[in-house]
């Protein structure tokens, strides 16, 4: 009697578990798909940016320029170092949107 009232039991634990574990799968699920829409809001706020951008060109303005001014700029190097600013600001706004990654801002 004692054996049949204690696998009745664990089969209730088991059931319980296997509810509670269903329950945070489904909360767990809810939470990336809210995450994953607001990615998506994202994503498509910045194609809208881009279309923004899409008429400036930098290369107009630096073509307009005398040639004796371009070979100085290349002499002392403004295209190594305008890459080098540029892949810095682009690593500290991909640090700013990791949570948690705050670095002095």
């Amino acid at each position: 009697m004692l054996n049949w009232l204690a696998e009745r039991w664990n089969d209730f634990v088991t059931f319980c578990l296997s509810i509670l574990l269903s329950v945070w799968d489904m909360f767990i699920d809810l939470l990336c798909f809210i995450f994953e829409q607001l990615l998506e809001i994202v994503v498509s706020m910045l194609d809208t940016l881009g279309g923004v951008f899409s008429s400036f060109s930098i290369l107009n303005y630096v073509d307009a320029l005398p040639s004796q001014m371009i070979n100085i700029m290349s002499l002392v190097g403004v295209n190594e170092a305008s890459s080098i600013i540029v892949s810095a600001i682009l690593v500290r706004v991909a640090l700013q949107l990791i949570p948690f990654v705050r670095l002095g801002s």
